[in-house]
């Protein structure tokens, strides 16, 4: 009986210190963007093979980033974020698309994916900080390279893409693809509650032995990494609530059948840009398409990714 009850006292100080980490807010400094975007296209280029020597023998062979680019500025140009735990290769069927219809096309690889141990442990290192500087980044390099700046961006890399559309005024239009601002079927407090908790804690590996094998995406899902992208989500929320709104406009596409972000926690932040007058297109994939939060992934139903890309042409105005 006394064992019984020491370790009912155990798991309910594991409880309490978790639920005390969840309640305390994680500091949010360094979130403030910080522009310093190419003058010309030969910078833009020249900051991106900066990028291509970073990656050298560090980065997998399909995890690097990616530019598309006709040799000069063009009337548009694409930034295409992919999403957690994935690696450039998942835009780059509909990134040759678009550079096949005359636009330059960046398609640069987020901190710590891709790497060349094929580890999902490689994102206990990620903070949101990382990603604002990401994101900073690619706009940067994005205004060297054309005029119009249009960021597409699916799951986590739809947190970024709203992040850029809401700090970075050289951003005209940005289609957001199941963006990922909360965990599918957790409520919105209890979102809040896991980011602070999971920033703090040691990072925990969430193995998927069904989740396929795939030369370009981790498989499963690291605690930490989680983390960064809900508080990348919720800083673009609290600066919603404080007034800040994209210039441009945002087209928000998302799936009924979505198992892996929270619609509702997309929705509220929708409402809010609503609010502030916002030019925000929404449209959902009804449940009878079954259409899967990743649906754009090189592996995905190829009919299925046509219906998605179809729809995300034609909302672009391709």
């Amino acid at each position: 009986m006394r064992v019984l009850v020491l370790l009912g006292v155990i798991v309910l100080g594991v409880l309490a210190a978790v639920l005390l980490l969840g309640l305390i807010p994680v500091a949010s400094r360094g979130m403030a963007s910080q522009p310093n975007p190419a003058a010309t296209y030969d910078d833009a280029v020249a900051r991106f093979e900066q990028i291509e020597q970073a990656e050298q023998g560090v980065v997998n062979d399909l995890g690097h980033s990616r530019l598309l680019t006709h040799g000069d500025r063009t009337p548009r140009v694409y930034v295409m974020v992919h999403g957690t735990t994935n690696s450039p290769e998942q835009w780059q069927e509909l990134g040759q698309t678009l550079y096949d219809q005359g636009h330059n096309v960046l398609i640069p690889r987020m901190s710590y994916h891709g790497m060349q141990s094929h580890q999902v442990s490689e994102l206990k290192a990620l903070k949101p900080q990382d990603l604002r500087a990401y994101a900073d980044q690619a706009i940067d390099i994005a205004a060297g390279l054309g005029d119009e700046v249009v960021v597409v961006g699916i799951s986590g890399g739809g947190a970024v893409g709203s992040w850029m559309a809401q700090n970075r005024t050289e951003v005209d239009r940005a289609l957001l693809l199941a963006p990922f601002f909360g965990i599918h079927g957790v409520p919105g407090f209890a979102n809040t509650l896991l980011a602070n908790a999971f920033s703090r804690l040691p990072n925990i590996v969430l193995d998927n032995p069904l989740e396929p094998q795939r030369g370009w995406v981790y498989r499963g899902e690291s605690t930490r990494g989680v983390a960064a992208f809900l508080e990348l989500g919720h800083s673009v929320s609290r600066g919603a609530r404080n007034g800040a709104a994209p210039a441009g406009q945002v087209i928000v596409l998302t799936t009924a059948k979505d198992d892996t972000a929270n619609n509702a926690s997309t929705a509220g932040l929708v409402d809010q840009w609503h609010k502030l007058g916002a030019d925000v297109v929404t449209y959902e994939f009804g449940p009878e398409l079954d259409i899967p939060h990743n649906s754009v992934d090189p592996a995905a139903d190829p009919a299925k990714k046509q219906l998605v890309y179809d729809r995300m042409l034609e909302l672009l105005g391709e």
